[in-house]
């Protein structure tokens, strides 16, 4: 070891020696990566038709349903063979395997919604860049999501292309989303590449990383966390350059670089640069157990420089910050006091008690147990090849998060989506960890089987690892972003969320807009509330259930009404035709998961017959009322 901690010439080429060793006993590759792309374009095709069907009406039926994973399966099974296969394989191929499935699965989630953005949350954020647009100003209020005018920076960006090419902010957007999930997962590989001295390792990592449940969605939407991941790898990649012993004379420039990259997370995404300052200081500990005096100065500094920046930043710029998140904390908090001792367990809403059905949930349960087992592996082979390597070190203590989120899933009310949510950070180190792993795994169990059966075998613990490896990344497909109930686009659902954004939503929400201005209170259901408050901009309000299941305006209501100054009331009628695909009705519905009829038509219909209330617009299945004139709305 160097006295910075970093590995030695022979440490950093010893996993490629041993993948050279391997490779004396192995033939050239059969799967030349150029076919693996050829098949991960064919299995874009695949999907892209499966999504068709769906918009044709055959979302839901069997062959519609096995063409998306046939499609699936052209994408992901040839790379994990690829990439977990003995043989020969150069860096640029590894490469180019990472590159190959980051932008398939990102094709495929385009597909999905080719025309516009149908996804809440990019919704919102098209709603922020949309309003810098019209109004050449930062910092214009938005009624669906406060929070997201004061972190600009994707939104800046977006807005920034389309004024110097002429495209919409929905083009730009996608491409913007798109550089930016490409760009995180490079910058991951060069870091694991770097702290393992391994291109190997660095792409059964990324792979492994791909598994986690929103890494094919959330990660690469139109939303501020998918720009902001870019800057934080950026931080963390510049402060190993900034502790390696050849970056004399260009420390200046990393320093520099760290500096801007930890700024931009600041103000492009609140929850991405408090986790970086966590990230730094999980650094700082791996460099002080390792003895690395280097590394743990200059990632504390980073660490103080960006949490500095965020202090700033929300004292100065954004200080409603704070009470967005002060619900989500509280959440959080009494959830892991229910894990210790003594702690109270909310009871599981009924919604949560079953995350889809049996056969998601077996993949679930198989997937936490092979991660489950890797890691206490990996740990191993850490500490028997890289305890003297602090990032080793820092990713082996930052794997202890993935036990972490199994007892918050299994044990938490809304488990799931806590996990889900802290999912694109926990699997970084436990990705890695994990990868460790899998090579220690298969390199031992093909040099057994060389020794004492020759190669005959072999294949069977590469379709072991592939086997392995495809559980893990269609696990985290089945029961990630889209779920289940519309895994397939296709007709309107109630409370179908991606599903429910249709031509109807959006006819009623510009007429809104462009008749009643911006900023209306609005009471809406759950599925019309993303599409009114960013087509229509308006004031949306979301614990409005009590308006809409009575067949009568009960004192109740009418005090609501008054209590949230709620102006206008959407009614879609067919709230009362389908149960909601999602378990509710409404944002914030006591009845979640419980329903097992659809709304009453009479609860829907009664504003028809209540004195001063106004029908001022009627599309069929969409009626908006104005409460104004009416006599309960200012007593």
């Amino acid at each position: 070891m160097t006295a910075a901690g970093e590995p030695t010439g022979r440490e950093l080429t010893a996993p490629r020696d041993r993948e050279r060793q391997a490779d004396v006993t192995a033939s050239r590759s059969r799967l030349p990566v150029s076919v693996v792309a050829v098949s991960a374009a064919f299995g874009v095709l695949v999907v892209a038709a499966a999504y068709t069907a769906g918009r044709l009406g055959q979302a839901g039926t069997s062959w519609a349903d096995r063409t998306y994973w046939a499609g699936q399966l052209l994408i992901l099974a040839p790379v994990a063979a690829r990439m977990l296969s003995r043989r020969s394989l150069s860096g640029n191929e590894t490469v180019t395997l990472v590159v190959v499935l980051t932008v398939a699965e990102y094709l495929v989630k385009v597909c999905y919604s080719p025309a516009a953005f149908t996804y809440a949350d990019e919704l919102m954020h098209w709603r922020t860049a949309t309003d810098i647009i019209q109004t050449g100003h930062l910092f214009t209020p938005n009624n669906l999501l406060p929070v997201s005018p004061y972190y600009p920076g994707l939104e800046e960006v977006t807005t920034a292309l389309a004024a110097v090419t002429g495209l919409s902010v929905y083009v730009s957007g996608l491409i913007v989303a798109g550089i930016a999930h490409l760009l995180f997962v490079s910058i991951l590989f060069v870091l694991f590449r770097y702290v393992s001295g391994s291109h190997r390792v660095a792409g059964v990592a990324l792979l492994l990383y791909a598994s986690e449940s929103l890494f094919s969605s959330f990660d690469s939407m139109f939303v501020y966390q998918t720009l902001a991941l870019p800057f934080f790898g950026l931080t963390v990649l510049a402060t190993y350059r900034l502790a390696a012993p050849r970056a004399t004379g260009h420390r200046a420039g990393w320093f520099t670089v760290a500096v801007l990259s930890a700024g931009a997370t600041v103000v492009t995404h609140h929850v991405t640069s408090y986790l970086l300052v966590a990230t730094l200081e999980l650094v700082t500990l791996g460099a002080l157990l390792a003895r690395d005096r280097r590394l743990a100065a200059w990632a504390s500094v980073l660490a103080l420089v960006s949490a500095a920046a965020f202090g700033a930043w929300l004292v100065f710029v954004a200080p409603s910050t704070v009470g967005y998140l002060e619900p989500v904390i509280q959440g959080a908090l009494q959830a892991f006091r229910g894990l210790l001792p003594g702690g109270h367990h909310p009871a599981p809403s009924p919604a949560s008690a079953a995350n889809g059905p049996l056969e998601n949930q077996a993949l679930a349960a198989t997937a936490v147990l092979i991660m489950s087992v890797l890691v206490p592996v990996g740990w191993w082979q850490a500490w028997r090849r890289y305890r003297h390597q602090p990032w080793v070190v820092a990713f082996a203590i930052g794997a202890v998060s993935w036990y972490v989120i199994v007892a918050v899933r299994l044990f938490v009310t809304n488990g799931s989506e806590l996990a889900g949510r802290a999912s694109t950070f926990v699997f970084l180190p436990a990705g890695f960890i994990a990868a460790l792993a899998v090579i220690r795994l298969t390199d031992n169990s093909l040099r057994w089987l060389v020794i004492r059966a020759g190669l005959r075998r072999a294949p069977l613990v590469i379709a072991g690892a592939v086997a392995a490896a495809l559980a893990l990344v269609l696990n985290g497909l089945v029961n990630g972003w889209p779920p289940y109930w519309e895994r397939l686009p296709g007709p309107y659902q109630v409370a179908g969320a991606e599903r429910s954004v249709g031509p109807e939503q959006i006819a009623s929400a510009g007429w809104a807009l462009a008749v009643l201005g911006p900023g209306q209170r609005f009471a809406t259901d759950e599925g019309d509330l993303p599409v009114l408050g960013s087509y229509g901009d308006q004031d949306t309000v979301g614990d409005d259930g009590p308006l809409y299941t009575s067949p009568t305006l009960t004192p109740a209501a009418a005090q609501l009404i008054r209590a949230q100054s709620i102006g206008f009331v959407l009614v879609d009628l067919r709230l009362s035709e389908m149960l909601p695909a999602s378990g509710q009705y409404f944002p914030v519905d006591p009845g979640l998961g419980t329903y097992k009829h659809p709304l009453p038509r009479a609860g829907l219909a009664k504003f028809n017959r209540l004195p001063g209330v106004a029908r001022i617009y009627d599309a069929g299945n969409i009626v908006v009322y104005d409460l104004r004139g009416a006599a309960f709305y200012g007593s």
